[in-house]
């Protein structure tokens, strides 16, 4: 169930910790001068970031006003200027541009360009909201250190995990692959933020209710705020460089799902952002699409839908209807699991057929293709899927603006052909979006076969770049990605 975008293939990256730009480093020469808290005396450049805005549609203010879904109890957005506030801040780490070099040239990690910045990477606590109430939330960031070329302005990249757990202490803010591969992208040129996303923070007082996992608004809102934190960092929190508001947002598997999902909310929650575009790497986009088939046959992601209605249905209110969904003693069992463990597998039930976890009235409504109708199971899927949900896209204005849609052409977890489908729908429904399918590439490849493509579309993105020719929306055929080994 754990996703392993997570941390495939990165773990090779963990000797780089021994060449931390950290205190008590012995490799002097390619050391640093400073560790990235020493410098706290540096002079700052003077930045401005603006304050957390709602947007003012009459689209908007309708979501802002009853954004509740699902027979959920009703709730507002708040509209505070708390929103994005960092409570807490933990020390640096530093990580030098030639080891991180080194390293991902020997692991295969390919970028079209060179990786030139020294990083630092730390763990923030930032203020977010859920449900119409004030919470905490725990967010990885990183940021050039000390840049040689003179640099003190850096847009942002918004980098959105996969799935890592389903309580508090399964982000990746703590981990050390998170920190390497945050570092990595700073390194390239960007002032990142990895966000926890709602229940999984790494420190603090608990959050009190699982991660909604793969609920699209809960998590998009949480990453929103990560990005308005960054702006919120004291000068020497961030390496006395200036963030820039505006931002390209990525993540793969459900955090490709995530990206999708702060495509369509961004300019609903947090319009004084300026979202430069968005890439989305094996996404379940159509998740009520992939429901139905995980609940058609046992496939690898059964396991998935398990956990999305083991979660989901306590942050939309339905926490006690479980009974509804998974036999007994199911239904306690399996939420049980997954909030004792970040690696919950051993804890849950094994199974060959889908009625050794499934009520016979969810199959059966799966089976005769009225999933959807099945209050409120039907509906969790459908307003967490980017084809299906009622909460219309506002479109971008910018002719630069555009989506990267990765796929990966042998994934047994996200479907291909569903989301071949997904993506003529979406494009149907109005969104600009560029196809690429890696070749060969199972669901963890198709993320890292595609980093060349992926940080050349980033970087169109902020260089204003027109989005168009006729590659827009061409469901194309699948191609060797140029990160392909």
């Amino acid at each position: 169930m754990r996703d392993p975008t997570r941390s495939a293939r990165i773990p090779l990256f963990l000797a780089l910790l021994a060449c931390g730009c950290g205190a008590g480093d012995d490799a002097a020469t390619d050391t640093p001068a400073e560790t990235p808290d020493d410098a706290g005396d540096a002079p700052s450049p003077s930045c401005s970031f603006p304050d957390p805005r709602l947007g003012t549609s009459p689209q908007a203010r309708a979501l802002a006003a009853a954004p509740a879904r699902c027979g959920q109890p009703e709730f507002a957005w708040l509209d505070d200027p708390s929103l994005g506030d960092v409570v807490s801040v933990e020390p640096a780490i530093g990580f030098r541009a030639a080891s991180l070099a080194d390293a991902a040239q020997r692991e295969g990690f390919q970028t079209p360009r060179e990786i030139v910045y020294d990083a630092a990477v730390r763990t923030v606590t930032y203020v977010t909201q859920d449900r119409g109430r004030l919470v905490e939330a725990t967010a990885l960031v990183a940021y050039p250190f000390e840049p040689a070329d003179g640099r003190t302005s850096f847009g942002a990249l918004l980098l959105l995990h996969g799935t890592s757990g389903f309580t508090d202490g399964c982000g990746v803010s703590g981990s050390d692959e998170y920190h390497i591969l945050g570092a990595l992208f700073a390194s390239l040129g960007y002032i990142v933020v990895a966000p926890d996303y709602l229940g999984l923070k790494s420190g603090g007082a608990p959050t009190g209710f699982p991660h909604p996992y793969l609920v699209g608004q809960a998590t998009a809102l949480a990453s929103l705020d990560a990005v308005r934190a960054l702006g919120r960092l004291a000068p020497d929190q961030r390496g006395h460089l200036c963030v820039e508001p505006r931002f390209v947002a990525f993540g793969g598997s459900q955090g490709g799902h995530a990206a999708l999902w702060v495509d369509r909310l961004a300019p609903y929650y947090a319009a004084e952002l300026e979202l430069l575009g968005v890439v989305a790497t094996v996404p379940p986009s159509d998740l009520l699409g992939h429901g139905e088939r995980s609940l058609s046959s046992v496939v690898d992601a059964t396991a998935n839908s398990i956990a999305f209605l083991s979660v989901a249905a306590p942050w939309y209110g339905c926490g006690d209807r479980l009974d509804e969904v998974f036999v007994p003693p199911l239904d306690a069992d399996i939420p049980a699991a997954l909030a004792g463990s970040c690696d919950p597998e051993d804890d849950l039930p094994d199974y060959d057929e889908l009625g050794d976890v499934f009520t016979t009235s969810l199959l059966e409504a799966a089976a005769a293709g009225t999933f959807r109708d099945l209050d409120p199971w039907g509906c969790l899927f459908a307003e967490n899927g980017l084809t299906t949900t009622s909460v219309e896209r506002i479109p971008p204005t910018d002719p630069s603006y555009g989506v990267l849609f990765v796929v990966a052409e042998r994934d047994r977890l996200v479907d291909p052909s569903i989301e071949r489908a997904a993506f003529a729908t979406l494009c149907a429904q109005g969104m600009r979006m560029e196809y690429l399918e890696c070749a060969g590439a199972g669901h963890v490849d198709g993320t890292f076969w595609a980093l060349p493509e992926i940080v050349d579309f980033a970087d169109a993105r902020f260089a204003g770049e027109p989005f168009e020719g006729p590659a827009i929306c061409e469901l194309r055929a699948a191609e060797r990605c140029r990160g392909t080994p």
